[in-house]
């Protein structure tokens, strides 16, 4: 079964939510004072996102943190890191 990268999971649903609200990765990087380029790293899955940053960017959206949690549940399996996974029973 493939493993889904919890990062890349969360990254692609702000990137279609972002995008959905037309706002552009510069301007959610200016909300967040953070660089553009760290802003489409989170994006793209290649940092971790904190728990801090996540809620920041759903105030950003409007939308709840409980609309991951339900995309994250309903994967089979997310890898965590690289030496852990995560499976839904």
């Amino acid at each position: 079964m493939y493993g889904w990268n919890i990062n890349y999971v969360i990254g692609n649903e702000v990137k279609a939510i972002r995008k959905a609200q037309n706002l552009t990765g510069i301007n959610m990087a200016k909300k967040m004072n953070i660089s553009q380029q760290h802003y489409s790293r989170l994006e793209r899955g290649d940092v971790k996102w904190s728990v801090s940053t996540l809620i920041e960017v759903c105030f950003i959206l409007n939308i709840s943190i409980l609309h991951f949690i339900k995309i994250l549940d309903s994967k089979k399996r997310i890898t965590i890191d690289c030496n852990r996974e995560y499976i839904h029973k």
